[in-house]
């Protein structure tokens, strides 16, 4: 807990104090306070001081200035490799589509469920409510692009208001956001955390979008950072535009994706996030389960394994529920943060960042990140990528003469 003596309202005067979860916006029972792009493109709270009664209740609910309470949470969680045993979910989600599992749970309990979308033709994020199955299709997938809240909060209180359940999955500082602003312990809500390497520009994204419908003469109708055809483990970025064409590269390949990768243009306080770490603040920690090959060969079938944190009892709960739903195995909780860094440290800040917004401001993306793409870098991953596959070709008859554990059964 920061020492805020003296401070009524809230301030950005340095960048990396501010996550932009937005839940000062939500706290303001003057609504003076504002989110307003910076020349980096990301939002931060502006207050019109004229309005301000210095209440401090922006102050109160703030992630960066109060940690949330996390009494009640694991500070070492139960740790999961799993995915959704309907294949056509699975195949839609990023990794092993456990989300939606947890999410149609809580739809057929008469909640609400709250996730990231795209908007505006693909050039914004923001969180949306749903209610439906059908309406859960848009919260499928991951976006790497921070997303607006503002409104997502005020709708959770009304939701929880009126006696229904919610899900929210978000980012750590969102979650601890939304949980500073409802209070610690609130009835029918349940949250899912994600593990987050940093969430990228949504100027740079937007600029980049709309870049590439230019280039391709038509409006984006389709984005997806890591599409599966290729399998988990070889993603590809695949953009669909409205005359029919159809873009894919393989992640490194791609400009904004090999930026994302390299960590260039994500907001400030990422590289000094707090909630890269244990405990966590969701009743659920949601991820990608990289590295499992290593340790548990039998969990990857190269369609998506999801690593699952359950911290909470009330997480065990929402777990145990959906266990029809899903395949599940339990980890080793240190194999699976060894492989997944950003459970336990925050990403680094390149030395290309400063040069590549100084650039990005004055000419096009794709010019801006010349500064970052490297030949030799490409040729590396694409020896890697090249090597993974054959590696991965050969798993079919290693399994054959017993080298590799047949795939597993469903276990709890």
């Amino acid at each position: 807990m920061k020492d805020r003596s003296g401070i009524k309202c809230i301030s950005a005067t340095r960048k990396e104090n501010c996550y932009g979860c937005g839940a000062c916006v939500a706290a303001c029972p003057q609504s003076c306070i504002a989110m307003s792009r910076d020349e980096e493109g990301f939002e931060y709270p502006v207050v019109d001081s004229a309005r301000c009664t210095e209440c401090s209740k922006c102050q109160d609910v703030c992630p960066f200035a109060d940690l949330p309470d996390t009494m009640g949470f694991r500070p070492l969680p139960f740790a999961y490799a799993s995915w959704n045993v309907d294949e056509n979910v699975r195949q839609a989600s990023t990794s092993g589509g456990v989300f939606s599992a947890l999410a149609e749970y809580i739809l057929s309990k008469g909640g609400v469920v709250f996730g990231a979308a795209f908007e505006d033709n693909f050039t914004r994020v923001r969180h949306i409510g749903v209610a439906t199955i059908q309406g859960l299709i848009r919260l499928r997938g991951s976006k790497y692009v921070q997303s607006s809240t503002t409104d997502a909060f005020d709708r959770v209180r009304q939701e929880l208001a009126s006696g229904r359940h919610v899900l929210f999955s978000g980012t750590p500082c969102q979650v601890a956001g939304l949980r500073n602003l409802l209070g610690p312990y609130t009835t029918g809500l349940l949250t899912c955390d994600l593990v987050c390497a940093g969430v990228a520009s949504p100027g740079v994204f937007a600029k980049y979008i709309e870049e590439q419908s230019r280039l391709f003469q038509a409006r984006t109708v389709a984005y997806s950072f890591r599409d599966k055809k290729q399998g988990w483990n070889f993603p590809v970025v695949s953009q669909l535009f409205e005359n029919g064409r159809l873009y894919t590269r393989w992640n490194w390949g791609d400009p904004f994706e090999h930026g994302l990768l390299m960590r260039v243009f994500l907001r400030p306080a990422c590289y000094e996030c707090r909630f890269a770490c244990m405990p966590r603040v969701g009743d659920i920690t949601l991820g990608d389960y990289w590295g499992v090959t290593t340790k548990y060969p039998e969990y990857d079938d190269n369609k998506g394994t999801s690593l699952i944190l359950v911290n909470t009892t009330a997480g065990d709960s929402l777990f145990d529920a959906c266990r029809d739903r899903l395949f599940s195995a339990r980890c080793d909780l240190s194999h699976a943060v060894s492989h997944n860094s950003h459970l336990a440290k925050p990403a680094r800040v390149p030395a290309c960042r400063q040069a590549f917004f100084a650039t990005n401001n004055k000419m096009s993306f794709r010019s801006a990140a010349r500064l970052y793409m490297r030949w030799h870098t490409l040729l590396k991953r694409r020896c890697i990528r090249s090597a993974r596959g054959i590696l991965w070709s050969l798993r079919g008859p290693l399994r054959r003469l017993g080298v590799i554990s047949a795939r597993p059964r469903r276990t709890r």
